[in-house]
């Protein structure tokens, strides 16, 4: 028998959450096949199995909370020639605690099974998932041939038979245990690590740091002209975004006034000017807010820029990858116009950075131009700044310079 423990999982990790367990006792598995995705406050980790045998005992199931060093899973390591005539696996089943409420659009799958899918060019709303609760395993992905399920809402009844309510209707599903409360029905869902862990970031970085705001506007009607007509044949197929040039403009700023791409040593209350800009995304995925770090943006072209923004983009969004990705930044920019229609909001600066710029969403206003009103398209920009460091006569010359080159693009050709 061998016992297969939770590992260290780095960077000061000690505790994570189970996300999926891909076997069950009396399994064949080979080694390096998917065994655990345990998810900590950091990132979600796939773990794969140490050796080729047969499942023993399962000694976890999702959702639950497990240390570095607890033991997850017992392996008899028999060959699998032998297992095989001995042991038929059985299908993937995941604990799940009931009742529970479950939206028929909502498609559950772990990270790793959307990523395969997605490398495969599979619709997963068209797989019938076959785990526990309808969720779509690996098994469902590579079959690929199942038809779509249709999994209704549990309806929702008030206790007031006279009063007409609407049925309860989410874009998502929602999974916990039902309890009834004086005012209706509640589901009790524990939070995740990951969004323990951005809560701990936003609260300690809101208590620690004085924030203050400066919102502007710019027009980028020029620039986004010049970016929708791009076209190089030696690239057919990259599409220019707005926010590779945001950020060319953020480090042409920066090299002006490097103590907004500085830091204050929290030991000494020293003052780090940094002599390099890694600057971190925010960016929307199913595990909450991601901040993953673009490295030395200060010597990248736009076209360089743009390829990492996709790269980053669709590594968070697909939980593929690691911690270190979301370290070292020197200033963040937090996309808000890509979620909807934001314009001005209140971005919290990281801990180890002193500004943070929201970018909002673009829109057609009329403004003044020469002394006529006319249609310009107008990019909300929201800076939160550290103010012990950084003052209104720093902050105010710095957004001055960026918004100057989003409105006049040539500038950055010289």
């Amino acid at each position: 028998m061998m016992e297969f423990k939770l590992p260290d999982l780095g960077e000061g990790v000690h505790e994570g959450q189970v996300l999926a367990v891909h076997v069950v006792e009396g399994q064949s598995i080979k080694e390096d096949a998917p065994l655990l995705e345990v998810e900590t406050d950091k990132a979600a980790v796939e773990i794969p199995s140490p050796c080729t045998g047969i499942v023993s005992a399962v000694h976890v199931k999702e959702k639950q909370l497990v240390h570095v060093g607890d033991v997850m899973i017992t392996f008899s390591t028999e060959t699998l020639h032998s297992a095989s005539q001995t042991t038929t696996p059985k299908p993937t089943i995941v604990p799940r605690p009931e009742p529970f409420l479950k939206i028929a659009s909502g498609v559950r799958s772990s990270p790793s099974v959307r990523k395969l899918a997605r490398e495969l060019g599979i619709d997963m709303v068209s797989i019938a998932g076959t785990g526990a609760g309808g969720r779509v395993t690996r098994q469902d992905v590579e079959n690929a041939d199942a038809k779509p399920v249709v999994v209704e809402a549990t309806p929702i009844t008030t206790t007031q038979p006279s009063v007409a309510r609407p049925t309860l209707t989410l874009e998502t599903e929602i999974e916990g245990v039902q309890e009834q409360t004086e005012f209706g029905i509640v589901i009790r869902q524990p939070m995740s690590q990951a969004r323990k862990a951005i809560s701990r970031a936003m609260s300690h970085a809101w208590e620690t740091i004085p924030h203050v705001t400066d919102c502007n506007d710019a027009d980028i009607t020029d620039i986004d002209k010049m970016r929708r007509d791009f076209k190089d044949p030696d690239q057919p197929n990259l599409k220019l975004t707005l926010l590779p040039f945001v950020l060319k403009a953020i480090c042409r700023s920066l090299q002006k006034f490097p103590i907004l791409n500085a830091a204050v040593c929290p030991d000494s209350g020293d003052v780090l000017f940094r002599q390099y800009v890694n600057i971190g995304i925010g960016i929307d995925s199913e595990r909450g807010l991601i901040a993953p770090v673009i490295r030395d943006v200060d010597r990248m072209s736009i076209g360089e820029i743009s390829a990492q923004l996709e790269q980053i983009t669709l590594n968070a969004r697909s939980a593929s990858f690691s911690i270190a990705d979301t370290k070292g930044a020197t200033y963040t920019v937090s996309n808000a116009g890509a979620v909807g229609r934001t314009r001005y909001s209140t971005p919290i600066i990281q801990q180890n950075t002193v500004a943070c710029l929201a970018v909002g969403r673009a829109r057609l206003m009329p403004w003044v131009v020469e002394g006529a009103v006319v249609p310009r398209l107008i990019l909300p920009l929201s800076h939160s700044i550290d103010h012990r460091l950084i003052d209104g006569g720093r902050e105010i010359p710095f957004i001055e310079h960026l918004i100057n080159d989003l409105e006049h693009p040539m500038r950055f050709a010289v």
